[in-house]
């Protein structure tokens, strides 16, 4: 957030903000809400290949519990995602998170191949932002490189040399059992029913995210020029801001959705009242839907208890 907004002019943002047309918006919400429900009908259609049918309105609230959780600590998602389904529909966690997995490494593909797709519509603007974006911090990016790697290898040498001993504890037998159902959660698409579907909602999922960010333009004067191909290299741009280990992007991608579109001729301010407008309208809608999902996987577990 810090870097995002330390050159800005803070009395011109609140100016233009009066001046947005939030009926588009209003509109974004709509599409970014739609790619939830997306994303939840895509997950009964796994868990579906489980043999477990399940109701798609508790699919609904635990995605949206997901991106609430999010929003407070970065990936924990995941974990509540599962927990909240395991609570109305009483799967087990370990296949409801090797779905997800799987369900990631799908949607890495599909954002690296739209990283492909922008590329190569818009290679010198793409370019010259990677370069800008990777020259910020370059030393102390190196340095967490270095860390993390370091980090994995003496990991695995604990593991390697203390491997006996771990193998007869109880918490071993605990993480192996869940792992194996995480490995039959990842198995999971070769047991689709309809595979039609799956790739029908993984392809609307990143539909509405384009959609929720290209109808955003018309809503600031200074963008409104912008096409539907720089709605995709602002979309692809943001969803880098979006996997960041950030709590809901926060920051990450206020930056980096500001400086791609200051590539596109746009000026500091206006770009950082885009990236803030579409940021603040998403998280607004995930707060808002994952409180009412809360409050709804509560009020069933209440009544299945009584």
């Amino acid at each position: 957030m810090y870097f995002a907004f330390k050159n800005a002019d803070p009395i011109s943002l609140v100016k233009q903000l009066k001046e947005v047309n939030y009926t588009w918006v209003f509109v974004s919400i709509i599409f970014g809400f739609f790619a939830i429900v997306s994303r939840a009908l895509r997950w009964v259609s796994l868990l579906n290949g489980f043999g477990y049918n399940v109701k798609k309105s508790n699919s609904i609230y635990a995605v949206s519990i997901g991106y609430f959780t999010n929003i407070a600590i970065p990936r924990a998602g995941e974990i509540t995602r599962c927990t909240s389904l395991n609570q109305t529909e009483k799967i087990p966690v370990d296949k409801l998170f090797g779905t997800i997995i799987l369900e990631r490494v799908i949607d890495f593909v599909f954002l690296f191949s739209l990283i492909a797709i922008t590329f190569a519509l818009k290679f010198e603007l793409f370019l010259s932002f990677l370069n800008q974006l990777i020259d910020f911090e370059a030393i102390a990016f190196s340095n967490i490189i270095l860390a993390f790697l370091s980090a994995i290898i003496a990991g695995f040498l604990i593991l390697y040399f203390s491997k006996k001993w771990i193998k007869k504890t109880a918490v071993y037998n605990k993480i192996f059992t869940f792992l194996i159902g995480v490995k039959e959660g990842i198995l999971s698409i070769n047991q689709l029913k309809d595979k039609w579907t799956f790739w029908f909602h993984t392809f609307i999922i990143w539909l509405m995210y384009l959609m929720m960010t290209y109808v955003c333009f018309f809503a600031i004067d200074q963008t409104s020029a912008l096409g539907l191909v720089d709605g995709l290299y602002t979309m692809v741009i943001g969803g880098l801001g979006m996997i960041a280990p950030v709590q809901g992007g926060i920051g990450a991608y206020h930056y980096v959705v500001t400086l791609g579109l200051t590539e596109l001729g746009v000026a500091y301010n206006p770009a950082l009242l885009f990236a803030t407008v579409v940021h603040t309208a998403q998280t607004l809608m995930t707060l808002t839907f994952g409180g009412v999902s809360i409050l709804m996987v509560f009020l069933q577990k209440r009544k299945s208890n009584e």
